[in-house]
């Protein structure tokens, strides 16, 4: 398992599959390019100078090549420069700006999460992206940590769409042991040999039929799924996921 260090950013695009831990989480990360390359995914993990933050982003980029490289770069710059804040928004908000001053065109969703251990609370912000799924220790039930839309005059969008476009962040109190699910919608929209997406619906059986294991087994549990459902075939859109845990 790789220790990530203080004042470190981890992370970057391609094929990865890899455990690593901070002070406050341990994550299990698979990633897979469609291609075999460095694909349209983006993760990165960071940690403050004083290993009491550590933050997850998760971009998927609608493309490959040069633009994948230009958002993870920005992406990279911007966790660094704020890897000791807790500003998930304002993070998304600096990324939407980059890529609209360079006309990015390929659309863009990311989700960025940061552990605040000092007062055990999860910061996290969307754009346009899948939710992260939540499942508090000692039960089975995982279910999306989502904004509440209706106090909100933020659009949330994907990156590089809206100019000057505003996110919401969010808080949630964590304990130790509650894990986290991040995936891009490489996962769920993977198809069978009728184009029948993987869907929420079978995402959610395979998580619960990991409860009570390991972070490895969750990822396991997922992927093994996918894998039945397309028939083994090479997937069609890169797939990235992260199951996480609070230390």
């Amino acid at each position: 398992m790789y220790r990530i260090r203080c004042a470190e950013v981890w992370g970057g695009i391609g094929s990865r599959d890899e455990d690593v831990c901070s002070g406050g989480l341990v994550a299990s990360l698979h990633s897979s390019a469609c291609d075999g390359g460095n694909g349209g995914d983006i993760y990165y993990l960071s940690v403050c100078e004083k290993d009491s933050l550590t933050r997850i982003a998760v971009a998927d980029v609608a493309g490959h090549g040069s633009e994948v490289s230009d958002v993870s770069q920005w992406l990279y710059g911007i966790l660094e420069e704020h890897m000791n804040d807790t500003d998930c928004d304002r993070i998304l908000a600096e990324l939407n700006r980059s890529a609209i001053d360079h006309g990015i065109r390929a659309m863009t969703t990311a989700a960025v999460a940061g552990f605040y251990t000092i007062d055990s609370k999860l910061y996290f912000a969307y754009a346009g992206h899948s939710p992260l799924l939540l499942c508090r220790k000692g039960t089975d039930a995982w279910c999306p940590a989502v904004l509440d839309a209706a106090s909100t005059q933020c659009t949330n969008a994907p990156l590089g769409v809206i100019p000057d476009s505003c996110f919401d962040q969010q808080r949630l109190s964590l304990a130790p042991g509650d894990r986290l699910f991040l995936h891009t919608d490489g996962l769920t929209e993977a198809m069978d040999a009728e184009r029948e997406l993987f869907g929420t619906d079978r995402l959610q059986r395979a998580l619960d039929e990991a409860v009570g294991g390991s972070l490895a087994d969750v990822k396991r549990s997922v992927l093994a799924a996918v894998a039945r459902h397309t028939g083994g075939a090479a997937p069609h859109d890169d797939v990235t996921l992260l199951a996480v845990e609070v230390r």
